[in-house]
């Protein structure tokens, strides 16, 4: 009972990530209920630093349960979805109990797929980000714990050798669609849904890549979605709370009146679409090297992906903030929600430059399961070592 309560040691970088991000759309949104934080805040450090899947899988599930109770006044499809996630989370230790590392492992997989939004189940996703984006921007820093549990108790099953390959060429596929969608989009909430579509399925296809012995990007491209994704939300939040819907056949020219939202919406794109110097393109480099090396059709529809974004995100900034001046009364971002800017962009452009960082800590904590007399696993602390020789691989 004891060890079941134990703490594993976890990356300090993702726990404060983790927590930056979970945090920080409250400071940007003071009308935002609050009273859910504290137990949204003690899931996520629960599901992190749990040395059971057990446990940190309860501690996950009950952080969507927490996040489907906050969406539910606005985004009732959102909140189901978060629900769904929660049951299937709660799945993955019934079924360890049951001696069965398989199905847990592909509940867990479509766990991830529920709160990453995966083609087609991207249907409560794109309804949090339409409603309740709040919501979504917490959700993504618990989906960060989520893709850690993931990889350090059930990345080496058995199944994931058998399903790797398929996981890869889906991902990879619904990465590319969702980036043929994304360039149609008319407004900027169209542009963020196409865009959490598309890293979603390169987080499914880096699952699969990570299955078949390259687990670092995983969770590069968790943070990448997180840091990056959520500051698009949130600049695309506070964009339309200031000027209304931000539509691509409106007046545009908004960068005279909001230089610095302007700004940061381009750092959190720039980010989005790999460019060097950010966690994005650390994400991306990892996710293509362990694709390359496992299946290059794969490979080559993230890298036509990318730019297909790259092209979008760029429609999508000239279309609202150049062009002609539209001046505005509002104001441009305020101070708290520069605050919030000025740290995510750090984060972006640290991890970015220094990677190992989050990385190595990684590599430390990873668990293995073993398979004990009866039904059930025990989970026992991986050589660092010898992880660290399997990803160098």
């Amino acid at each position: 009972m004891n060890e079941m309560f134990a703490l594993a040691p976890t990356p300090w970088m993702l726990t404060a990530l983790s927590l930056l991000l979970l945090i920080a759309p409250s400071i940007g949104e003071p009308l935002h209920r609050r009273w859910h934080l504290p137990t949204k805040i003690i899931a996520l450090l629960v599901a992190l630093m749990a040395a059971t899947p057990l446990v940190a899988y309860a501690a996950i599930a009950v952080g969507a349960l927490v996040h489907a109770r906050s969406a539910w006044p606005t985004s009732k499809t959102g909140a189901v979805f978060l629900i769904v996630s929660a049951a299937t989370a709660l799945g993955v230790p019934v079924m360890l109990a049951q001696g069965n590392l398989d199905v847990a492992f592909a509940l867990s997989i479509l766990t991830i797929a529920l709160r990453s939004g995966v083609m087609p189940l991207h249907i409560g996703v794109a309804s949090l980000c339409d409603r309740a984006t709040v919501v979504q921007t917490q959700q993504l820093a618990t989906g960060m714990a989520l893709v850690f549990a993931h990889l350090r108790f059930l990345n080496d099953a058995e199944l994931g050798d058998s399903i790797g390959p398929l996981l890869e060429r889906y991902g990879a596929a619904t990465a590319l669609i969702a980036a043929l969608i994304t360039i149609v989009q008319t407004d900027m909430r169209g542009f963020y849904r196409g865009t959490l579509a598309l890293h979603a399925g390169m987080l499914l296809a880096v699952l699969g890549s990570s299955a078949l012995g390259h687990p670092g990007g995983a969770l590069m491209v968790a943070v990448t979605v997180g840091l990056a994704l959520g500051g698009i939300g949130m600049m695309i939040t506070s964009l339309e709370e200031r000027v209304g819907n931000a539509s691509f056949s409106g007046p545009g020219g908004r960068v005279g009146a909001f230089p610095k939202l302007a700004l940061a919406f381009a750092v959190f794109g720039f980010a989005g679409v790999a460019v060097p110097g950010t966690t994005g393109f650390i994400a991306d480099d990892l996710v293509l090297h362990g694709l390359w090396m496992d299946n290059p059709a794969s490979a080559i529809a993230i890298i036509l992906s990318s730019a297909i974004l790259a092209v979008a995100t760029l429609i999508a900034y000239s279309r609202v903030f150049l062009g002609g001046n539209t001046p505005s009364r509002a104001p441009d971002l305020y101070p708290r929600e520069r605050v919030i800017v000025a740290a995510l962009v750090l984060v972006l452009i640290f991890l970015g430059l220094f990677p190992n960082v989050l990385l190595d800590p990684l590599y430390a904590s990873f668990t293995i399961a073993q398979k004990v007399e009866g039904n059930g696993f025990q989970y026992v602390q991986a050589s660092y070592d010898a992880v660290a020789q399997l990803i160098r691989y």
